[in-house]
């Protein structure tokens, strides 16, 4: 397939997975887990993080500036939000109003996805004013990474959930790059080089200590006593955990064998969601099989997902959309 025939299918379905992010989007920059429209509401960061980060990728595709100020909205309403010690909670709509739960599901990933999404959002916008006004949070967020981060490289979820997941390791370590960038862009060389240190150790620790060589995957988390979990038979965490590793980690030999691996082991299950359009399922195999380099397979499930009625069914959240725009944009980009 010529790359023109695949960005004329797929760039309609970018535009309209980005126009349902702006759908789930308040006034004031919060993007909510529903439409905005619904009253009956709550907001994950994490999840919003998420579709920033797409929202950003597919920006040089879509070409819609609003799509662009959707996501400053969203890094400055975090911004604003964020606990003095950096971290941040999940929030309930109540009346109109956003309260905070005083809780979270993690604070490590929380403040790796936000710290990722404003280094591509500098980036691709070019928004020095951006860069300047949110230095500080971004530092902040660095702090709350620094709040459970261990010896080895690797971080607790929160500090009252000890436990060091392949999936958290997995974006703490992509944090830790856009953190880098990030203070270099701002002429801070001692903070990006130690930033720099630190992506370095967390990628040495997921290799070292979450790889399992008798098995040839990832355990999907190590607890505090340092026993692992092994297992690799369910969708979620076991199989997706694996694919975020092969979509987000750097390329290598090991994780393409690995994506090879799984492809054969779990067709079944990539075969029934790509025949019932299960977005949330799909994007996963999709990104992972862009990270081992199995174009073809990618295209494959993108034009899947590309289909207007498959990208129209109700959605958990606004992530899957933004995980939509980051497939296809990888596959757009040269």
């Amino acid at each position: 397939m010529g790359d023109g025939n695949l960005a004329l299918r797929l760039k309609p379905a970018l535009n309209r997975a980005a126009d349902a992010i702006l759908q789930h989007q308040r006034e004031d920059g919060a993007i909510l887990m529903a439409p905005a429209a619904q009253p009956a509401n709550s907001l994950i960061p994490y999840f919003s993080n998420l579709a920033a980060i797409g929202l950003v990728a597919a920006y040089p595709h879509t070409q819609n500036k609003a799509h662009l100020q959707a996501v400053t909205k969203w890094l400055r309403w975090y911004a604003a939000h964020m606990n003095p010690d950096g971290t941040m909670g999940d929030y309930r709509l109540q009346g109109g109003n956003l309260q905070s739960t005083g809780d979270c599901d993690s604070t490590d990933s929380y403040a790796a996805t936000f710290l990722e999404a404003l280094h591509h959002t500098v980036r691709t916008a070019r928004d020095r004013q951006l860069l300047t006004a949110l230095y500080p949070p971004a530092m902040k967020a660095v702090r709350a990474i620094r709040l459970t981060l261990q010896e080895d490289g690797l971080t607790w979820a929160k500090p009252t959930y000890r436990v060091k997941y392949l999936m958290d390791s997995v974006e703490v370590y992509r944090g830790w790059q856009s953190a880098a960038w990030l203070a270099q862009a701002m002429n801070r060389k001692s903070e990006a080089g130690s930033f720099k240190k630190s992506a370095e150790r967390t990628i040495q620790a997921i290799e070292s200590h979450l790889f399992l060589d008798g098995k040839g995957y990832y355990a999907v988390a190590m607890h505090e006593n340092g026993v692992r979990e092994t297992r690799l038979e369910r969708w979620y965490p076991d199989v997706m955990a694996q694919l975020m590793s092969i979509a987000w980690l750097p390329p290598s030999a090991r994780r393409k064998e690995l994506f090879t691996r799984l492809r054969k082991q779990f067709q079944d299950s990539w075969q029934t969601a790509l025949e019932d359009g299960e977005v949330g399922v799909l994007v996963w195999w999709g990104m992972a099989a862009l990270g081992a380099g199995d174009r073809a397979f990618a295209e494959r499930i993108a034009l899947r997902c590309a289909e207007e009625r498959v990208l129209s069914q109700p959605q958990p959240g606004p992530a899957e959309y933004g995980h939509v725009l980051r497939l296809g944009a990888g596959l757009l980009t040269p």
